[in-house]
């Protein structure tokens, strides 16, 4: 096994494993001591069945069922993985992600990390950006990280674009699978320790205890600082890639930079996180 860093804020791709053969421990081992300083993984050239991907996601960390998702999502034979391309939800084309996030985030059990099989690619784009949360946090000053630090933003699902363009019965669908949840904004990292910013521009409207408009200037500052290019990688898919993240210290957006009409398919496993936040239990102010 050889490990390259892909970029100087984060990422490295992992050479010299089939990911479809069952691994060591050791080899595990040593998998997960590389995430956890690099946050994100790639394997290239791998041909893996559903269950293979299954199998190895299951060797970090138990898997969701994704039984909050819209059934159009999930796949038909296969719980643990979600089929991540443009699909109709109650007659509305939905495409994954194309805002910065990170997985799970509106729900009391955020993801402790994904993995992403490509199967399918448009001729060109497609790509994935990865933003680096520690170094958002460490970069701030100290007088603003005193100011953020006891503060939690609410995340809700339907604060992002896509759901801006949706029908009132599929945000009212969504809402009713996940009510918006309040998360700290800074995140202790359970393996390492370090802090970590936790706010999203497609998740967080606000901060608890203060209105939309009193969060705006703030939260748009750091959803801008958080993903400066310096602390960002660009994926850049081939087919037979698998990517691996750990949701606790990173915030990824897919690019919308090719046709509607080009063919883009991946298979998601979420890993299950430990428990955090919890469920917003007052109106938002006016």
């Amino acid at each position: 096994m050889k490990i390259t860093p892909l970029a100087s804020a984060l990422g490295a791709e992992v050479h010299g494993l089939d990911l479809s053969k069952r691994l060591e421990n050791e080899q595990v081992a040593e998998i997960r001591e590389a995430w956890l300083r690099h946050q994100v993984l790639l394997f290239r050239g791998q041909q893996l069945t559903p269950q293979q991907l299954i199998e190895f996601s299951g060797r970090f960390a138990p898997l969701a069922t994704h039984d909050n998702y819209p059934g159009e999502l999930r796949h038909p034979d296969h719980s643990e993985l979600l089929v991540v391309k443009a699909s109709k939800v109650r007659g509305e084309r939905v495409i994954f992600g194309q805002q910065w996030h990170s997985d799970l985030s509106y729900t009391t059990r955020p993801s402790l990390g994904s993995s992403l099989y490509c199967l399918k690619l448009p001729p060109v784009g497609g790509d994935t950006l990865f933003a680096n949360m520690y170094l958002a946090w460490e970069t701030l000053s100290p007088t603003l990280q005193r100011i953020l630090e006891p503060l939690e933003a609410v995340h809700d699902l339907t604060n992002g674009g896509d759901y801006l363009r949706a029908s009132r019965d599929r945000t009212e669908a969504a809402l009713k699978r996940n009510p918006p949840v309040l998360q700290p904004v800074c995140r202790v990292h359970p393996e390492t320790g370090r802090k970590a910013l936790f706010v999203s521009e497609w998740m967080c409207p606000r901060f608890e205890g203060m209105s939309s408009e009193e969060s705006k200037g703030l939260l748009e500052y750091l959803f801008k600082h958080a993903t400066r290019p310096e602390f960002c990688l660009r994926q850049k898919w081939r087919v037979g890639d698998l990517l691996m993240w750990d949701n606790r210290c990173t915030v990824h957006m897919a690019l919308a930079d090719y046709p509607t009409d080009a063919e883009r398919e991946l298979l998601r496993t979420s890993m299950v996180g430990t428990p955090s936040g919890r469920l917003v239990d007052e109106p938002p102010l006016a």
